[in-house]
């Protein structure tokens, strides 16, 4: 997940859901005060002095959309603190928690003193109903400020489940796509017809190459086939070295492929299936391949836990524009998978693409 998605609050946290949850929350804690006969800021006593008073209800009215409004900026400081990305999670948990404390306290403050001021208590109890008063508002609104927190969080974690289970269903559809178009590349007319005029070839010459061929083509089409969300370094590797070889048996020395892997490193990090076995089918793919001009395919890994594949770029004459969809959804799967970045260097002269290998699953 991305950190758009993640500070994105218009998706749960919008100006309409924030007054829905606000209405809804100040109803609710009305409700169960009425109940009790306990008011966050409570009714002034009735006086005798001639003064015109509120009725019952009206006050209740009247501190509903008191309360209401304080909920709902609170909702709005919400949506500001959560949208901002703090390096430390812990400062955005003080952030809003002091801040929602300290904005809900002021608001109950302002609204206890203006009630105060329409509504003077009776004057044998003036010197002491304010301060009272106050003190008693702070306790009552206490579950207004800290409900705005409690449900802000509850429902950014809600969506960005809901964003997590998207993303794991998109990254099956894309291992799908990728072993569908894996297989789609390795029954290609093209592909099965050099692969078998190859093996032809063979059998007339070498049976026993022409039968580890054959078995190498088929341990390829398996792989394609499997339905694993992510394999071993050393899996995938198996199935690039059988590709590897039925390749060199068609281009001979004109193709090359140098390996530096740290095996004992490296073989149990993970990585998504049919990566770098399509890399290699790019490579070939988009590059001459001649007497005159050899290819050679590098693949490395370095200190810090990547794999590079890289070669030297040989376009070929008149080729077709690259649409450059296959990489584009290798960096997806990988970003969606594993919130890790594909690199991909082209100067060209050289074009290389570094994996993340991934050391737990």
């Amino acid at each position: 997940m991305n950190k758009a998605e993640k500070y994105n609050v218009n998706g749960y946290l919008s100006i309409k859901r924030i007054a829905v949850v606000s209405f809804t929350i100040t109803l609710c804690f009305y409700v169960l005060f009425i109940l009790k006969r306990h008011f966050s800021r409570p009714l002034m006593p009735p006086i005798d002095d001639g003064a015109i008073r509120p009725a019952y209800w009206a006050v209740i009215l009247i501190n509903i959309v008191f309360s209401f409004v304080m909920v709902f900026t609170l909702f709005l400081y919400q949506r500001k603190v959560l949208s901002y990305p703090f390096k430390v999670k812990r400062d955005e948990l003080v952030a809003n928690i002091v801040g929602s404390i300290m904005i809900g306290l002021a608001i109950s403050t302002l609204i206890t003193w203006i009630q105060h001021l329409v509504w003077a208590p009776p004057a044998a109890a003036r010197h002491h109903t304010l301060f009272h008063t106050i003190c008693r508002s702070w306790l009552g609104d206490l579950p207004l400020i800290i409900l705005p927190v409690l449900i802000g969080y509850l429902m950014r974690s809600m969506h960005l489940e809901k964003i997590a289970a998207i993303e794991n269903e998109t990254l099956r559809a894309e291992n799908l796509n990728s072993r569908y178009e894996a297989l789609k590349n390795q029954l290609d007319p093209h592909f099965l017809f050099n692969s078998l005029n190859t093996l032809k070839s063979l059998i007339d010459v070498d049976v026993d190459k022409a039968e580890d061929f054959t078995q190498r083509l088929s341990s390829v089409l398996r792989y394609t086939l499997q339905n694993k969300e992510v394999v071993t370094l050393a899996e995938e590797l198996d199935c690039v070295r059988s590709y590897c070889i039925m390749m060199k048996m068609r281009y001979g020395d004109n193709l090359q492929f140098d390996h530096h892997i740290d095996h004992d490193k490296y073989d149990n990090y993970y990585v998504l299936p049919l990566s770098i076995q399509g890399l290699m089918e790019n490579a070939i793919k988009h590059n001459v391949i001649s007497s005159k001009q050899s290819l050679t395919v590098h693949v490395s890994t370095d200190d810090n836990n990547h794999l590079i594949i890289s070669n030297k770029i040989q376009p070929k004459i008149g080729k077709e524009e690259e649409s450059g969809i296959g990489l584009a959804n290798l960096a997806e799967r990988y970003r969606i998978k594993w919130n890790e970045n594909v690199d991909i260097f082209d100067d060209g002269k050289i074009f290389s693409v570094t994996l993340p290998l991934k050391q737990n699953e």
